[in-house]
């Protein structure tokens, strides 16, 4: 397992380029750290898993990265809805409301 620590407005050329090279979106994670978001998009290549990691402020707005793997629409989807996370530019957008009913509390996985 490889960690490659980078900065936010790396993160597309980043993820462009482990998909032409082949490796694919397992999952994402998203930890609330009360001041910032660390964002942790998971490859796999063949054996190997490599993590992409970034932290943002939580006010902060990070692009999707959708439009080079549609894998991520859903997490990313639902690192919004439950964390508050402000994603830009997502292929396919559920407004907040992919998994958590109408009367759910808003961002409940969110520290206040």
């Amino acid at each position: 397992m490889e960690d490659i620590f980078i900065g936010k407005d790396d993160l597309l050329v980043t993820v462009q380029r482990f998909v032409d090279e082949g490796a694919r979106l397992a999952t994402a994670t998203c930890l609330d750290e009360k001041d910032k978001f660390e964002l942790i998009y998971h490859f796999q290549k063949e054996h190997d898993t490599i993590n992409v990691r970034f932290k943002v402020d939580k006010d902060e707005e990070i692009p999707s990265i959708s439009e080079i793997t549609l894998t991520a629409a859903l997490i990313e989807n639902e690192m919004r809805e439950f964390f508050g996370l402000k994603i830009t530019g997502l292929v396919i957008d559920f407004k907040g409301r992919m998994i958590l009913a109408g009367d759910s509390p808003e961002t409940p996985l969110c520290k206040s």
